[in-house]
């Protein structure tokens, strides 16, 4: 399924993963930098092949078929640059890479050695006459050129991989301030338990505020009774999502 700017793909474990599409814009920014490495390389590639055909050909007859062979190889050159980092990187060329592209197929799965193959044969149309591929990109939906097309490819943004460190680490707390305040008495009888309830708590995004305040004021009162709390401490005069989030800092401080 696709819309103008995103690509959703269900794979076979019915999972459903969305891509955002590259918009024209980064697609001409990263052809930029591909350029400034690909046109050097090919610049580099013509004197060497010139320096060599100089050393060799000494007719008129061979000069001409040798400027025809640099212009061929200088072509490879300069395509051959896209095909093959797209292929060794399955879909990213060094452009691509810096403005946070990939080149994936339709359907999402990576580009094989065929895809790149077709959509890099067709780039010499799209860059060769008249920049047909950049007029086809600005009216196709997925600003997709004729090498796409044909290709059954799409370029997207890359998705962000997720580090196992990353998906594992808990999520941050809600504190209005660090600050640990005074020695809450009977914090020793506390634990684990009560500091790893009052992170999820804290931890929990979204709440709005009267329903944050209902919940704290219930909480703070079943610190307080296990607590054995005094009625005259001067834990009672904190507001309750202070005396929440002090609580949780002393018993995080104990249980490090």
């Amino acid at each position: 399924m696709t819309q103008l700017d995103t690509i959703s793909v269900k794979t076979s474990d019915n999972v459903t993963l969305g891509y955002t599409v590259a918009g024209v814009g980064s697609r001409i920014v990263a052809q930029f930098l591909d350029n400034c490495v690909a046109i050097p390389l090919t610049i580099v590639a013509i004197l060497l092949a010139g320096a060599l055909a100089g050393t060799f050909v000494t007719t008129s007859e061979g000069s001409d078929f040798a400027n025809a062979a640099i212009g061929i190889f200088a072509f490879f050159v300069y395509f051959g640059y896209f095909f093959v980092a797209e292929a060794v990187t399955s879909g990213k060329t060094p452009g691509k890479s810096a403005m946070g592209l990939r080149v994936i197929r339709v359907d999402g799965s990576a580009v094989d050695f065929g895809a790149v193959a077709v959509r890099n044969v067709i780039r010499v149309i799209d860059f060769s006459v008249v920049l047909v591929g950049l007029v086809v990109m600005f009216f196709q939906p997925q600003t997709r050129r004729l090498g796409d097309l044909a290709a059954g490819t799409v370029v997207v943004r890359d998705r962000t991989l997720i580090t196992l460190a990353a998906a594992a680490s808990p999520p941050p707390i809600i504190l209005r301030t660090p600050d640990a305040g005074p020695g809450i008495s009977g914090i020793e009888r506390l634990g684990s338990f009560e500091h790893d309830a009052l992170r999820v708590f804290l931890a929990r995004p979204g709440l709005s505020p009267r329903l944050r305040a209902s919940l704290s004021a219930d909480i703070a009162k079943r610190l307080m009774e296990r607590l054995a709390m005094p009625a005259d401490a001067p834990e009672r005069h904190w507001t309750p999502e202070l005396f929440i989030e002090r609580v949780y800092l002393q018993l995080d401080q104990r249980l490090r």
